[in-house]
């Protein structure tokens, strides 16, 4: 009853803290694993597809030198099948001259040629059958010959998908591991939930079994003391009577004090003039005109948030009870280890479940330091908690503490204190051993975890960076290239090295963009933002292109956030940068910015862009957030990364993005919304 079991409460609300936090880390990591795996595969596939189409180039390259030089006899002597190649020799009109080429194909073929007139090599990819087929072709108009080598793609991708293969290994591996050991953690933390509720059952049941001893405990607050009791154990019962919880007040049990006991009370517990904070006294409660009892009373004050409250614990006494010590019953009847100890700290009395714990040697112990019980590294901390305890004051630090028991184990008690009272203070404590160890092994593993999530997001972002160097390589060597036989090697060649250069940057600037949106929201730290300085910060970065359209951009006084300024910076030149990527032609981008509180969420604002572009369809409203995903891909240029870097952002500082449908599709432009939590000071 007066051991109000708060603690295990306490408990279960922390561990379901923990399991959201499980749950957090374990969707995060395998969010970065699949993320990374994506990214991976993605980039080494386009690399294995265009080595392979390279080759095959300079393949049927060098093939055509012998098919230049063959005669019509000598020709048909060339083999046309190797090694899932294939062979085939037509003439200006596509008519087969040597092996065998499908009819479909010869027009897919026809049509590229129509496409790219100028160019006597290519390749591209076809459908025949149930297969996709890589064709490179190298044409001989002089000659009325061309040479055609086709090839499975599938066979293009043997090192890609060995390749695959164990990184698939490599990655199923990781995830096995984070699910076996979320699985396992998750497990854990549901027994601990179940035993933390079962401690507060149990707690429940001791409090119902010391109510059986004649205990009871009251509270109310100071000030109001005609209110309802707010807090009520045991009582009236204890009196033999009942009543109703919410008529009875503080007055109430006050007048059922005798006169005496009323008069030595009334300024503490009606006026709120106490002389210390702890009174102990006999009282005597009259339940009628004829029967009365007494009962040991001890009133607490303390002060809760500028308020006073009073506690009174009410114990039922007989009269050879009364020149004993009042509380030797409790120890005598307590089912949890109990003990009493004087101001001076020695022990006293302690109780049978006391004795269970530490055996024999609690004997020994009575008339000595209570304290010396405890572990050694532990006895100090102890000796001054229980001190402050026994002073009267509130402990600074949790009673939990190490104690060594019977069998030579260390186990972890947490301590409850009441009193003093007449110079003793009772101490009752329950074993939190098993919680104390699995609260440490949970918080190492989640520390383990982090450090994973934090190992696989390096791991991602060391992997995508590598793959920059071969590209630079690449560049650099085409450039090289570029610099020395630009010219002298035709028009044709000059092309392809433009192609080359061209296609090594959009890769670049795709790995670059990827990068980016890898490590959004990982560094940057929060501090105060005034989206005005942002907007202007994203304008100048933007100057080039903004002079170049002519473009006007207009805003309103925009608000103070709190928040990552280089990630709100990137946020506005995403957004404004598409809007004059996606002008119409002839017309200069007029881009518009506003903020307004939000209705739905007061402490957000709804921050809106809108330009006079193109407009988007509202049937791509969500589309257009994906990663890689791209409207207008033949008439502009990107990555199909922005907008999805656009709403990480917003969404890492709480908020929302989306598209505004609304609007009536010949209203030109496009209007982008999103919300942002404000600053408060």
């Amino acid at each position: 009853m007066f051991l109000t079991a708060t603690e295990p409460s306490l408990s279960q609300r922390s561990l379901r803290t923990l399991r959201h936090r499980l749950l957090l880390l374990s969707l995060s990591g395998t969010f970065i694993v699949l993320l990374s795996f994506a990214i991976i595969q993605k980039t080494l596939y386009d690399s294995a597809l265009e080595q392979g189409r390279a080759e095959l180039v300079r393949l049927v390259s060098t093939i055509s030198i012998s098919v230049a030089q063959a005669s019509k006899n000598s020709l048909l002597s060339i083999p046309t099948h190797q090694d899932n190649i294939s062979l085939v020799v037509l003439d200006n009109n596509l008519e087969v001259l040597h092996g065998k080429f499908p009819e479909h194909l010869a027009e897919e073929l026809r049509e590229t040629l129509n496409k790219n007139r100028r160019n006597i090599d290519g390749s591209l990819t076809c459908e025949h059958g149930k297969k996709s087929i890589m064709l490179a072709y190298h044409a001989m108009p002089r000659l009325n010959r061309m040479a055609v080598v086709m090839v499975p793609k599938m066979s293009l991708l043997h090192e890609w998908f060995r390749g695959l293969a164990l990184h698939t290994v490599l990655f199923a591996m990781i995830l096995s591991v984070m699910t076996w050991l979320s699985v396992w953690l998750w497990i854990r933390l549901k027994r601990q939930h179940i035993r933390s509720r079962d401690l507060a059952g149990h707690f429940n049941d001791v409090e119902n079994s010391l109510s059986n001893f004649g205990c009871a405990l009251i509270g109310w607050r100071l000030s109001t003391p005609h209110a309802a009791l707010n807090l009520r154990l045991n009582w009236p019962e204890v009196l033999g009577t009942a009543g109703s919880p919410d008529m009875i007040t503080a007055t109430d049990f006050m007048d059922l004090l005798g006169p005496a006991s009323y008069a030595q009370l009334r300024g503490a517990l009606l006026e709120d003039r106490w002389p210390q904070d702890r009174i102990a006294a006999m009282v005597t409660l009259h339940t009628d005109d004829s029967h009365s009892q007494r009962f040991y009373l001890t009133a607490t004050r303390h002060v809760d948030h500028g308020d006073s409250f009073a506690t009174i614990l009410l114990l039922e006494t007989t009269g050879s009870q009364e020149i004993c010590n009042p509380f030797e019953a409790y120890l005598q009847h307590s089912p949890e280890p109990a003990i009493a100890v004087d101001l001076q700290g020695i022990l006293r009395g302690f109780s049978a479940a006391f004795e269970n714990v530490l055996g024999d040697k609690v004997h020994f112990a009575i008339g000595t330091p209570f304290f010396d019980l405890f572990t050694d590294d532990q006895r100090e901390e102890a000796t001054k908690a229980f001190a402050e305890c026994i002073s009267g004051q509130k402990p600074t630090a949790e009673l939990v503490f190490r104690m060594e028991d019977k069998d030579g184990n260390l186990r972890w008690l947490a301590w409850h204190c009441i009193g003093p009272l007449d110079g003793v203070m009772l101490g009752s404590a329950r074993d939190v051993t098993e919680f104390v160890d699995n609260a440490e092994k949970l918080r190492e593993t989640l520390n383990q975890l982090k450090r994973s999530n934090e190992d696989l997001e390096q791991f991602a972002y060391v992997a995508s960076h590598d793959l920059q160097e071969p590209l630079r390589m690449v560049t650099s060597y085409t450039q090289l290239l570029k610099r020395r036989y630009g010219g002298s090697l035709g028009p044709d060649a000059d092309e392809y090295i433009n192609y080359a250069v061209d296609g090594a940057k959009r890769m670049h600037k795709l790995i670059t963009h990827l990068l980016e949106y890898a490590k959004t929201g990982s560094n940057g730290g929060l501090t105060y933002v005034d989206c005005n300085e942002v907007l202007n910060e994203a304008q100048a970065d933007l100057k080039a292109a903004i002079s170049e359209t002519q473009a006007i951009i207009t805003h309103d006084a925009l608000p103070q956030l709190y928040g990552d300024r280089i990630a709100l910076s990137r946020l506005f030149q995403n957004l404004i940068s598409n809007a004059i990527k996606y002008s119409r032609p002839g017309v200069p981008p007029l881009i518009t910015v506003s903020a307004a509180r939000d209705p739905d969420k007061p402490d957000f604002w709804r921050f809106t862009l809108h330009d006079n572009g193109i407009g988007i369809h509202p049937e791509h409203a969500q589309r257009i957030f994906r990663l890689f995903q791209r409207l207008h891909k033949d008439e502009f240029s990107g990555t199909g990364l922005g907008l999805s870097l656009c709403r990480k952002i917003v969404e890492q500082h709480g908020g929302e993005i989306w598209l505004d449908t609304t609007r009536p599709i010949s209203d030109p432009g496009a209007t982008f919304i999103f919300t942002l939590r404000g600053y408060e000071e």
